[in-house]
């Protein structure tokens, strides 16, 4: 299994509009994919910066081929959205893991 896991760091005072658009948006478009199972969003307790937030969202897949299409191509476009809507005050990186048995 692979699971798309996908970093995002957010200035603090974004955090309840930038949970609601992972809920409403970027969560909504992957059911909608029907390639994901359960995803989790999980607080990283590491700061990177003062004044920040971090987030992983992570979606488990069973074929690393529908998950890094979903990625390349809804989701580039989700982020896009979220960079027009927060620009300089956010950063986000995707890193593809195998579920280890």
């Amino acid at each position: 299994m692979t699971l798309l896991n996908t970093t995002f760091v957010i200035h603090a005072p974004l955090e309840p509009d930038f949970l609601k658009w992972v809920r409403q948006t970027y969560l909504h478009a992957a059911k909608e994919a029907g390639v994901f199972g359960t995803p989790t969003i999980a607080r990283i307790l590491t700061r990177i910066e003062p004044d920040t937030e971090s987030f992983a969202v992570q979606l488990p897949a069973h074929s690393h081929e529908e998950a890094q299409r979903w990625h390349d191509e809804t989701a580039a476009k989700l982020r896009d959205d979220l960079h027009a809507r927060w620009g300089q005050r956010m950063m986000f990186f995707t890193t593809y893991m195998e579920v280890m048995e």
